[in-house]
This record gives structure tokens, C-alpha cells and sequence, in this order.
């Protein structure tokens, strides 16, 4: 005999009941808990293999009604008596009896029970049929067995047994518990809603006559009000779930800490807490909700086969709290939860839920930070749990809905027709397993009509946006004016009528979609992260109406709109930039006198759009084309008269990468005087960011994962933007690290005017500053235009790839560079258009002896083309060439001219790498370049590293130590990741990534005589994305540099006579004059080599000071 948990089994081979009491057992567990799977359990029954201890534990947990919570008090040492046994097929029934005794026998917490077991060995192959035969479980191929239908789960036993029970009967309750577990049992695998009405009511009996001092009396009031939520996940009635939290309290108190079955409490009261955060949207439930699951984990030692479920919803409660909070440190703290929780074997039962979890995270997370990783890796988890769900399982349709939706952004972000088709049929699957009364019912149907809408975006076909608008409408009808989702099911119908609207001009839908727009923005909760997003939507409704009607009150309302999500302090800032850049254009359209407004707004977003925390790659992902957005507001800017005002958004809407790298490196003199702490705090952090980058594995802990280095990454950031914000709290700090005013940047100009070149579909202009004017100076560009520019640069790319000029090479004489007349036609063209009225405006005047500088911050296509030698080749004439003129230098940003007036560093120590053995063709005339390096630097202080022994490690140390450098080599862009541009050296190539995270603060001269070093990024234009931005970056103020491949056996005569201009006299040379030693060393290099093709010199290029 055996009794457990107040049912007495009697155990022999030859008694057929021994099978039925054990199938009673199962199911008795469970009815309380859920990570139990009966099929599991008989195939494990019948294998053959070997049972370890954590195996034989949690088969005793079925087999004797004990929790893992008794059982994994224990020590390695009852463990490894378990584990010794090696208990094979029908030794095992024999060994669970022993185990039990050496486990629990004078268990302090169980005096009374009664342990004597005696099991004989069953054959495996027999029990599985009788249990499923007497149970009527699921057989092992998913389908329902023949067994018996009238007692499933037990229920006709248990009502026998409570009606026979006296009301005085000491165990009445227990039986009345039995049979509301058995009654939601029966509910969960049938949906009979008779059955949960039937549950509660018998569980609140149980509950009634247990006294509070009684040791079930938690556990009753636990599965009651388990029972009451599952009732109002099905049924939606929000007394069930407040009684449901009431209940669940009550149990959580009566309960102490040591009991084991408190996690199991914590967990049922922090899921009743989300359910309500959910669906009524009050912050203190989300937060009350993870502090329950977090005392549940704290309470559950590692190992606990409860604690998996802890972490899920852990995971869970803090990705809803990051969707209303928008704070990164929780959704990162979410998958990092889920992670741990996802461990399991794939017949776990907890697995596919958890799986489908942490891809919803990894969605959101996608959609926050722009990740392809993270989507791909939603998918796969959303794939692998719909893969291992059972058919029939309850979740199915929520797991298949999960991955149609992420199917469906990524269709929105890659376009591959594949994905919005697999996202519908996963959708439409969801929804036909989703019964009509079903409380999830008109969230499955929203991301189906959803679905369809954007496929209809895509295809035009008239059925999908019907079909879009019937299910929208579906949804909208079954959901309650309080239900916190109903705002967005409003919000997605109202953009499928504006899409059929604009289809078919009827203005009905028009009219349907504005109303709807504005009923899902008037239901929003306050502070809601999606209400900028739904006011995004209202507004363009509104404007469409506008443009089709012409009434006013639709325009002011449309900018009403529009701005208020631009202005939002929720939502992530993509969100607001995309309402920004609505507000402009809808500015634009209405000629509304926001406009100036809405520009600002936007540039000031932008900043925010590519964050600290993110890496060097993923923050230029998110500004690949954002540019268009800069150059705009400064052409609205420049056509309402606001000169200054659009300098400033250049400078602060340009070469963002740029400016976030220079202020992790800023000096905090000032601040250390009145806040030394904060200062040093500053500095530390800023360092570790400059240092990580998320990418330096030299700096990295090895010991942690990818995921962890990230999630730690943009911890800092966090961290960092909360130490700033205190700082500008202070006094005289207002301004600290914000971006520069004009009268500050005007001292740039101090060595010469600096020009920015502003190229927009709107119009082209010139700001230049002059130093002593505390204006910028205006010079249409009338006869320019963006199509033009564009063009310029199309034609001039087919120049450079008709020529190869795309690697340092020796060229035979039939490989010889052409496209004279091309550059010759498009040079004229910047110079009629472009350089020439520039200089006119400033007053330039053609004298050789005395050139001037200007520099040039140019933006769009104009960054690939060479403005520096602008002017007009076909005639001898002179005074029509740039070169007449100036001195030319470009620069990435203006801010970057502003140490210009620093003297150079007293000592000098340069720096030849020289033709590294990368692997790739050998460039001859590298030999000769050095040898002509060295014969100017003569007696002065230099390193030399050649072939083999020029190294990525050694050439990157001695770029520590010396603050010149000159590198010969091979240079290769990488179109997928600008990150990835790299010089090559022997064993392995310096990247952009790394050269930019040298911060190299005595640097002052690079000269890179190696291809493609100025090129960049044609989808960063405005970012200086190229080598020498990141020697810039890393400290050398001034460098020389290559557009294009240059020719080999030019380059050591460019570089002679550069260093016969700087190093001569032996005085200590001056980096300042590099760009007029580089004008003159090519001048000549033209006037000794008449026959030089233009392609061929028009690369060197000066940037800096």
C-alpha cells in the first residue's frame, strides 16, 4: 500500500486496478501542475535506456504526487545514489520504490507519511496501453484514443466521491478540490465552458471549508484562482480576473517563505498581475507583476524544475513594461531571462511556449534597434515552437500568430514576397483554430487583416485589402470600448480604408478612416508608447482629405496631429523622426507656418535615431539615407531666410558616427573644477564605450556572449545619457555637449573661409563662413540641382570603373587610364555651377603667389566627386580652375577645423608601413616610395615596417608612439559594412571600426598613399564613412588621402615632393602646411608628366587642417 496525498493505491503485477491508480496519479498531478506532460511520461516509461537522478526525480513526481520542490532539497548525495542504480526498463518501477525511501524516508517536513512502498516490475509495452486505454489520454501520434470518453480525466470518480462525502466529512474539501482540478483539467483539453463554471464552483467550496491555518489552504486558494484567470482569458470578464488576484494574494500571504510550493504561489499572482496590466494598463501591475516573479526565482534553487517557468514569465512581464516604458535595460533583461529559461529538452512541455516568447522579444527588440539578427532569430524561435507544439495544444494559435507577425516585419523590411505569403497562412491558420468566443480571437484576426493590408501595399490586389477591412472590422466588433487593444485595431482598419481609398477614390472610406484614426487616438491611455504612431496615421488621413477637399480645419488638424507625435517624450525615436518628417511634408503641402518648426524637430531627432548604444554598424544601418531629411530642413531653412539656422543643422544632422566618437573623447576641465566626481564618472564611462564599440574582441570578456556584450554596451550608453543630463542640470553646464551655435563654429574659418555645399531635391546652395562674420554668407547655386549632382556622379563612376581604377596597380600601356574628356566636361560643369560662383562671392582673386585655403564640407553625391579641382581643362586659359584660386581641403565636419590653432607637438616621429605582405598583387614601386620617404626625412626620427614585418599589431603600436604616419598599401572597400573597409597589412587588415577606436590624442599626419582611402559610402554620404575620416577620427588632424585606386609609379613622386616641401631646412615639420605641400606636388607632378591622364592625379586629396 501507498498512500500519497490522501489516495491510497494498492500496487501488484497481478491487480489490473495498479494500473488505473497510477493513471489516477498522473492525471491528479496534472491537474495542479502543468509542466507535466502524460505522453512524454509513457514514452520515457517504455525506453530503454538508462535513468539519471534529475530524470528518476521528476517521474517520482508523477509517480508519487510529491513537488521537485521536496525533492530538490536535496543534496548531490541522495543524487548520486539515484544516479548510481542505472535503472533500465523494468528495473525501474522497482528502483522508484527504493528511491522514494532514500529520499523522503524521515523527511522532517513529512513525519506522517507513509513511505513502505512495494512496486513489482509491469511490462512497459502493457501499462502504456492500459493507461491510455483507462485514461483516454492523447496516444503518441497526436490523435485522441478510443478510451473512455464518460470519465475523462476522472471527473464521474470524483463527483462519486464528493457525493458521497457527509458535509461534517474531514475530507470533503480535498475531494471538492480533486474534482474542480479534474473539472479544469477536462476544461483545458475540451473547452466546455461548463466545466470551468463547474471548476470555480467547486474549488471555492474547498476553499470555504478550509481553514485559513489549514497547510491546503494556500493551495486551494492558488487553484481557484488559477481557475478564475483561465476562466477570464476565455470569457473576458474583468470580475473574474480581479477576483482572480484576490484569491491568489490570500494564498501568497497564508504561505511562508520556506514552503516549497511559494514559487508556485508568486508565479500564479505575478501571471494574474500581467493578464490585468494587459488589459487595463496600470503601470503598478506590470511592476508588481516582475517583483512577484522575482521573489518566486529568488525562493528556486537552479536546477528547480519550476524555475524555467519563473524566468519565462519574468521575461515576459518585463518586455510588456519595456513596450509602455520604452527603457532598452528591459527588453535586453528579458531575453536574457527567456535565454535562461530555454533550456530544456525539446519534449519539454514548457518549450514551446518559451520559444515563442523570446522570438516576440527578439521581434520588438528588431523593431527598436534595426537588428537583422534579431528578426531572424524571432522567426526561427517562432518556427521551432509552432514545430513542436502538438496539434490540439491550446497555445497553437497564439504560436502561429506570433510567427506571422514577425514573418510579416520582416517582409517589411527585406520584401521578400515569401514572407508576407507565410505570415498570412500562418495567420489564417491561427485564426480557424481559434474558437469565435475565444477572448484572442480579435487580436488573431487584427494581424490577419494586417497581413493582408501590407501584402496589398505590396501586390494592388483589391481582394486583400477587402478582406483586410471585413477581418479588421471583426475585430473591432468583438472588442469593448475599455479593452486597452481596441486603439489599435482602430488605428490599422482606419489605414486600410485610406489604402482602398486612394484605390478607388470612394471618400466614404475616406471619411471611415478618419473617424476611425481619431476614435483609436481618443481610446488611447495616456503616455501609451503606440500613440505616436496612431497620430502619424490620423494625420496622414487628415492630409489626404485635405488634398482631396481643401478644407482648412483638415490641415490644422493634420498638423495638430503631426506634431504632438513628433514632440512625444514615448515612442522610440524612429517613431518621432517619421512624424517629423510628415509634419515637414505636410508643413509643405498646407504652406503652414510650422514648417521651421517641424525641420527643427526633425534634425533634433535625429541624434537620437543612430544612439550611442547601438553599434558603429547598426547606428549607420539606421542613418543609411537619413541625409535627404538633413539637406531638406537646411533648403527650408535657407528659403525662409535662416541662414545660421541651417549651418546648424548641417553640422548637427551630418557625420553623426563623427561627432558621438569626438564627445566620448572630450576634455571635462571645467566640470572636474566644480564636480570632480561626475567628471571622472564621465570619462570612465565614455572610455569603456570608446574602447567597446561592441566589436573590440582584444577588449572583450570572452567569458560572455555576444548578447551579453551588447546588452552590457547599451547599459553604458544608458548610463552615460543620465550622467550628461545631470550635468546640464548644473550651473553654466546648460550647454554641455550640445551641439554648437554658429558664432562658435565660425572660428573654424580663422585659416580660411570653410564652405558647405548643401545639395537638395528642393534646391542647392552655398553657406560659407568667414571668420570676423558672425553670419553665414549665402550664395545660391541657382543653375544647380540634385538631378544634376547625381548624374554628375553616375557618369563619373562609369569613368572610374571603365578605367579599374579600383586597387594600386602597375598599368601595361593598353591598360592605360582614359575618360580625359568625360572629367574634363564634368569638372567644367562644378566649376560654371558650383566653385566658380563661390569664389566670386568671396572675393577670391587669381594669384598663384599667394593662395589662400577654403575648405569644403559638401554634402550628398557632391561628397564623391572632386570639387578641390573644379575648373575648366579643355583650354590653355587661365584664372578658370580652382587651382588659380586656392588652396582646397575638405572636412567632415566644421567642428573638426576648430583646434586648428593648436601648435604643433614639439617632438616628431614618423612612421612608414610599407607594402605588408597581404596576399594581394605586389605594388613595385612601394620600394621606391620609401626610399624616397627616407632621403627627406634624413637624420630625423622614423620607424620603418616592411612586408612581413608590418603587421596589423605592430603597425598599430607604432601608430601609438609615432605622430606621423605614411602607409603604402592596398586599400579595399566593403559595401555590406563600411565598418569593414580596411587597409591591408601582413596577416590580417586594420578596419575603419578599429582605426576609429585607436584615439590616438598626439596624432597630427597621416598620409595615405593606398586606393580608395576618401571614397566612402554611397548610402552615408554625409557620414564620412572612409579611411581617412577615421584617421581623422583617431586623432590626425591633418591627412592626405585617395578618391579612387591611384597609379603605382605616380605615387613615389607625389610623395617626394610632398616631404622635399614639408621636411626642408631641417626644421621641425608643420602638418598645418600639409594641404599646401599636396596642391604644389601635384601641380608639378602635371608639369613633368604632360601626358598624365586626369583620372590619374585627380585623386589626392587633402582633409583637415
Amino acid at each position: 500500500m501507498l498512500v500519497l496525498g490522501g489516495i491510497t493505491v494498492e500496487l501488484s503485477a497481478q491487480d489490473d486496478h495498479f494500473l488505473n491508480d497510477i493513471s489516477h496519479l498522473v492525471l491528479e498531478l496534472n491537474s495542479k501542475d502543468e509542466y507535466v506532460d502524460r505522453a512524454d511520461l509513457l514514452s520515457r516509461m517504455s525506453s530503454p535506456g538508462v535513468w539519471d537522478a534529475n530524470e528518476i526525480i521528476v517521474l517520482l513526481e508523477v509517480t508519487t504526487h510529491f513537488s521537485v520542490s521536496i525533492f530538490g532539497e536535496f543534496g548531490g548525495e541522495e543524487r548520486q545514489i539515484l544516479a548510481s542504480k542505472e535503472l533500465h526498463g523494468p528495473d525501474l518501477y522497482d528502483g522508484l520504490g527504493e528511491a522514494v525511501e532514500i529520499l523522503l524516508d524521515g523527511h522532517e517536513n513529512y513525519p506522517n507519511m507513509i513511505l513502505k512502498t512495494k512496486v513489482v516490475a509491469a511490462d512497459p509495452s502493457s501499462m502504456i496501453q492500459a493507461l491510455s486505454d483507462n485514461v483516454g489520454v492523447s496516444s503518441f501520434d497526436g490523435s485522441e484514443s478510443s478510451g473512455n470518453p464518460g470519465d475523462i480525466d476522472g471527473v464521474n470518480e470524483r463527483e462519486q466521491l464528493v457525493g458521497l462525502a457527509a458535509d461534517d466529512d474531514p475530507d470533503k474539501s480535498s475531494r471538492l478540490y480533486d474534482l474542480g482540478t479534474s473539472l479544469l483539467t477536462r476544461f483545458q483539453r475540451l473547452g466546455n465552458v461548463d466545466d470551468i463554471d463547474n471548476a470555480i464552483m467547486q474549488l471555492q467550496a474547498a476553499t470555504n471549508l478550509t481553514p485559513d491555518d489549514h497547510p491546503d489552504k494556500p493551495t486551494y486558494l492558488n487553484d481557484l484562482g488559477t481557475s478564475l484567470l483561465t476562466r477570464f482569458e476565455h470569457l473576458g470578464n474583468l470580475g473574474d480576473l480581479d477576483e482572480s488576484l484576490a484569491r491568489l494574494q490570500a494564498g501568497v500571504t497564508l504561505i511562508p517563505d520556506y514552503h516549497p510550493h511559494k514559487p508556485n504561489l508568486l508565479n500564479s499572482l505575478g501571471s494574474s498581475l500581467q493578464v490585468r496590466f494587459k488589459r487595463l494598463g496600470n503601470l503598478g501591475d506590470i511592476d508588481d507583476s516582475i517583483t512577484q516573479f522575482e521573489a518566486g526565482i529568488n525562493l528556486t534553487p537552479d536546477g528547480h524544475a519550476g524555475r524555467p517557468c519563473l524566468l519565462g514569465n519574468l521575461g515576459n512581464s518585463l518586455r510588456i513594461r519595456f513596450k509602455r516604458l520604452g527603457n532598452l535595460g528591459d527588453l535586453d533583461n528579458s531575453i536574457a531571462q527567456l535565454q535562461a529559461a530555454i533550456n530544456l529538452p525539446a519534449s519539454h512541455p514548457y518549450k514551446p511556449g518559451l520559444l515563442s516568447n523570446i522570438g516576440i522579444s527578439f521581434r520588438i527588440r528588431f523593431q527598436r534597434l534595426g537588428n537583422p539578427g534579431d528578426i531572424d532569430n524571432s522567426i526561427a524561435s517562432h518556427q521551432e515552437a509552432v514545430h513542436l507544439a502538438r496539434d490540439g495544444h491550446p497555445d497553437k494559435p497564439k504560436w502561429l500568430s506570433n510567427l506571422g507577425i514577425s514573418l510579416r516585419i520582416r517582409f517589411e523590411h527585406l520584401g521578400d514576397l515569401d514572407d508576407i505569403d507565410n505570415s498570412i497562412a500562418q495567420l489564417q491558420a491561427s485564426v480557424n483554430l481559434t474558437p469565435d468566443r475565444h477572448p484572442e480571437r480579435p487580436g488573431r484576426l487584427n494581424n490577419l487583416g494586417t497581413s493582408l493590408k501590407i501584402r496589398f501595399e505590396r501586390l494592388g490586389n483589391l481582394r486583400d485589402v477587402d478582406d483586410s477591412i471585413s477581418r479588421l472590422q471583426v475585430a473591432v466588433d468583438l472588442t469593448p470600448d475599455g479593452h486597452p487593444d481596441k486603439p489599435k485595431w482602430l488605428n490599422n482598419i482606419g489605414n486600410s480604408l485610406r489604402m482602398r481609398f486612394q484605390r478607388l477614390g470612394n471618400i466614404g472610406d475616406l471619411d471611415d478612416s478618419v473617424s476611425r484614426l481619431q476614435a483609436a487616438v481618443n481610446l488611447a491611455s495616456e503616455g501609451h508608447p503606440d500613440t505616436p504612431g496612431w497620430l502619424i496615421n490620423l494625420g496622414t488621413s487628415l492630409l489626404t482629405r485635405f488634398q482631396y477637399l481643401h478644407c482648412s480645419r483638415d490641415a490644422e488638424a493634420c498638423i495638430a496631429q503631426l506634431s504632438v507625435a513628433a514632440s512625444s517624450t514615448v515612442g522610440s525615436p524612429s517613431i518621432r523622426l517619421t512624424a517629423a518628417k510628415s509634419w515637414i511634408h505636410a508643413a509643405i503641402t498646407t504652406d503652414h507656418p510650422s514648417l521651421l518648426a517641424a525641420c527643427e524637430c526633425a534634425v533634433t531627432i535625429i541624434p537620437l535615431v543612430a544612439w550611442l548604444g547601438l553599434s558603429i554598424p547598426d547606428r549607420h544601418r539606421h542613418l543609411v539615407q537619413i541625409g535627404t531629411t538633413v539637406r531638406l530642413a537646411a533648403a527650408l531653412a535657407i528659403s525662409l531666410g535662416e541662414y545660421n539656422k541651417a549651418v546648424e543643422w548641417l553640422e548637427q544632422g551630418r557625420s553623426i558616427v563623427w561627432t558621438q566618437v569626438l564627445q566620448l573623447r572630450t576634455p571635462v576641465d571645467k566640470l572636474r573644477e566644480v564636480e570632480p566626481e561626475l567628471a571622472d564618472r564621465l570619462l570612465h564611462v565614455s572610455s569603456l564605450l570608446d574602447q567597446g564599440s561592441q566589436g573590440d574582441k582584444s577588449r572583450s570578456d570572452h567569458n560572455r556572449s555576444p548578447e551579453e556584450e551588447a546588452r552590457q554596451y547599451r547599459a553604458l550608453a544608458k548610463e552615460r545619457d543620465d550622467i550628461v543630463e545631470k550635468i546640464r542640470s548644473l550651473p553654466k553646464f546648460h550647454d554641455f555637449l550640445k551641439p554648437l551655435r554658429l558664432k562658435d563654429l565660425a572660428e573654424a574659418a580663422k585659416e580660411g573661409p570653410v564652405v558647405v555645399i548643401n545639395v537638395s531635391e528642393r534646391r542647392c546652395d552655398a553657406l560659407a563662413l568667414v571668420y570676423g562674420v558672425n553670419e553665414a554668407i549665402h550664395i545660391p547655386l541657382p543653375d544647380l540641382t540634385s538631378e544634376r549632382v547625381t548624374q554628375f556622379q553616375i557618369e563619373f563612376n562609369s569613368l572610374l570603373k571603365a578605367g579599374g581604377l579600383r586597387q594600386r596597380a602597375v598599368r601595361d600601356e593598353e591598360e592605360e587610364i582614359g575618360g580625359d574628356e568625360g572629367c574634363k566636361r564634368i569638372l567644367a560643369e562644378l566649376w560654371n555651377h558650383l566653385v566658380n560662383p563661390v569664389l566670386d562671392s568671396l572675393a577670391f582673386n587669381s594669384d598663384p603667389d599667394t593662395l589662400p585655403r577654403i575648405w569644403w564640407c559638401v554634402t550628398g553625391p557632391l561628397a564623391f566627386l572632386p570639387i578641390h579641382a573644379a575648373g575648366v581643362y579643355d583650354t590653355e586659359e587661365s584664372s578658370r580652375r580652382i587651382q588659380d584660386y586656392a588652396i582646397a581641403s575638405y572636412a567632415p565636419t566644421i567642428s573638426a577645423l576648430l583646434d586648428q590653432s593648436d601648435a604643433p607637438h614639439k617632438s616628431f616621429r614618423h612612421l612608414s608601413a610599407i607594402e605588408p605582405s597581404s596576399g594581394r598583387s605586389y605594388i613595385p614601386n612601394t620600394e621606391k616610395e620609401l626610399e624616397c620617404i627616407q632621403r627627406r626625412l634624413h637624420n630625423r626620427d622614423y620607424v620603418v615596417l616592411r612586408k612581413a614585418g608590418a603587421t596589423k599589431e605592430r603597425v598599430m603600436n607604432a601608430m601609438k608612439e609615432c605622430n606621423w604616419l605614411h602607409l603604402a598599401c592596398h586599400g579595399t572597400q566593403n559595401a555590406k559594412d563600411p565598418t569593414k573597409t580596411a587597409l591591408e597589412l601582413h596577416g590580417g587588415k586594420l578596419t575603419l571600426e578599429e582605426i576609429i577606436r585607436l584615439n590616438l590624442p598626439h596624432a597630427e599626419f597621416a598620409f595615405l598613399s593606398a586606393c580608395q582611402t576618401m571614397t566612402g559610402d554611397e548610402g552615408l554620404s554625409d557620414e564620412a564613412v572612409h579611411i581617412a575620416g577615421a584617421m581623422s577620427l583617431a586623432g590626425y588632424r591633418s591627412v592626405v588621402a585617395t578618391m579612387w585606386s591611384i597609379k603605382d609609379e605616380l605615387a613615389p613622386k607625389v610623395a617626394d615632393e610632398f616631404y622635399a616641401r614639408l621636411l626642408k631646412d631641417g626644421e621641425r615639420p608643420d602638418s598645418r602646411k600639409a594641404a599646401e605641400a599636396l596642391h604644389f606636388s601635384v601641380k608639378k607632378l602635371r608639369e613633368e608628366e604632360k601626358d598624365i591622364k586626369m583620372l590619374s592625379w585627380l585623386p589626392f586629396v587633402h582633409l583637415g587642417i
